[in-house]
């Protein structure tokens, strides 16, 4: 059966890194971990590391996670659902009037001043949050609302369309809307600027607007590595999510160059989705998968891999995701905490 192994410690390290990347600049951390399903025993590691709070955007998650972390601040970094109940966490974020009315149904939460409410503008990445000549509007309505409580606005970059020659548009665009909200008369603690992509500008030693007060990243913390380049970030391993799976069969097959070792692991589509994965042994390279299977090709200078044995993998993010999905694959956590 394939193995997701887990290295706690080195998650909690990578958070460290990261969050005192971002300290070093004025900036909070606050942990995703749709990544890992929400796992807490990860949640506590990145909490240990460094991280303010610990964001999410699956209900099950969110509700797994508020019965094991009590007094964690969470946030609901997915749009509400207007089909069925919905988790909230102490922060949610909104990018409509529709979704600020589903929160402020909920009643007013824990504490006074009304349910904390994010609201995501979009700033280039062509998915979701309101656009930014609406923003105003939503942000006023939202302010004048007594079940709510506006705590800031929040961004995201490279997960769908976004390319990298945008990203310092796209923190720019949140920190001057933030700006102008506040010139409006609305008070914000909170501009979150967006996500692991951020992570490569601030190693690169590029300065972030002042405005911006935190990043969420999950990416970073999980793969060590940034979301826009995907380079490995400074102090941080990127190995503490190992893919295994087994070789099922080996055979020498007909290929373009010739005769080639083909492996056939067994893993595929439905484990992993369609993300990459980049294989510990060099010379070893994916063909495709199937559903089932991961179809590999063996350079000459690979050593022999009789059937049995298991070949080590580092997911990419989607692939993550995925796998960690899979009631297929066996989860495996050490070092823990």
């Amino acid at each position: 059966m394939p193995e997701l192994r887990i290295d706690i410690d080195a998650i909690g390290r990578n958070t460290e890194s990261v969050a005192a990347l971002l300290r070093s600049r004025g900036l909070d951390l606050v942990a995703v971990t749709k990544g890992c399903l929400g796992e807490p025993r990860v949640a506590s590691a990145m909490l240990a590391g460094g991280a303010v709070a610990i964001a999410d955007t699956r209900d099950r998650n969110l509700h797994r996670l508020r019965s094991a972390l009590p007094n964690v601040e969470l946030h609901r970094i997915h749009l509400p659902s207007f089909s069925e109940p919905f988790e909230p966490g102490d922060v949610t974020y909104v990018s409509n009037r529709e979704g600020a009315e589903a929160v402020a149904s909920l009643g007013q939460g824990h504490g006074s001043g009304g349910r904390k409410v994010m609201i995501h503008a979009e700033t280039g990445d062509e998915r979701e949050g309101v656009p930014m000549d609406l923003l105003l509007e939503l942000a006023t309505e939202i302010a004048a609302d007594p079940r709510l409580r506006l705590l800031g606005v929040a961004t995201n970059y490279a997960c769908f369309k976004g390319k990298p020659e945008g990203i310092r548009r796209s923190v720019e665009a949140i920190a001057r809307a933030a700006a102008e909200l506040r010139q409006a008369g609305l008070g914000l603690e909170r501009v979150s600027g967006g996500n692991s992509s951020l992570l490569w500008l601030l190693a690169e030693g590029h300065a972030l607007p002042a405005e911006v007060t935190e990043a969420r990243c999950g990416e970073a913390l999980l793969l060590g590595r940034d979301a826009l380049y995907y380079q490995p970030l400074p102090g941080c391993r990127t190995d503490a999510c190992l893919l295994r799976a087994e070789v099922v069969e080996e055979y020498t097959r007909p290929a373009a160059r010739g005769p080639a070792r083909r492996l056939v692991l067994g893993i595929g589509r439905q484990d992993l989705g369609t993300g990459a994965v980049k294989f510990a042994e060099p010379g070893l390279s994916e063909v495709g998968r199937s559903a089932d299977y991961t179809v590999v090709e063996a350079g000459e200078a690979c050593p022999r891999t009789p059937i049995g044995t298991m070949i080590d993998m580092i997911p990419s993010y989607e692939a993550l995701v995925a796998v960690w999905t899979s009631p297929y694959v066996e989860l495996a956590l050490v070092n823990r905490l």
